[in-house]
């Protein structure tokens, strides 16, 4: 099971910025949009209020992982990483992450 924390979007953030590790960090950030995305459609047809008020915040999270994703295949390791620290704090604020 894959698990979304502070500390993983940290490190993956320090390895986009390492030129020898940042091309390997794309099937991370794929992951990530698909548990977001999957997160997000699951929120907008379920019938509860709470689901639809947090669909919006998730959406935004996959909207911003999608732009690193794209930063990332354009070469754009940096921005890529700005994107995932900008992810992290959307997540943070919108309750996202995952304490253990």
């Amino acid at each position: 099971m894959y698990v979304i924390t502070r500390e993983g979007m940290e490190s993956l953030r320090k390895r986009l910025l390492d030129p020898s590790q940042a091309g390997n960090c794309r099937a991370e950030l794929e992951k990530l949009l698909e548990i977001k995305e999957v997160l997000s459609w699951r929120a907008e047809v379920a019938l509860c209020c709470a689901a639809q008020i947090m669909s919006p915040g998730l959406y935004g999270e996959a909207q911003t992982l999608r732009a690193a994703l794209d930063a990332f295949d354009k070469g754009s390791f940096e921005e890529a990483a700005s994107l995932v620290s900008e992810f992290s704090q959307e997540a943070e604020r919108n309750g996202s992450f995952r304490i253990w």
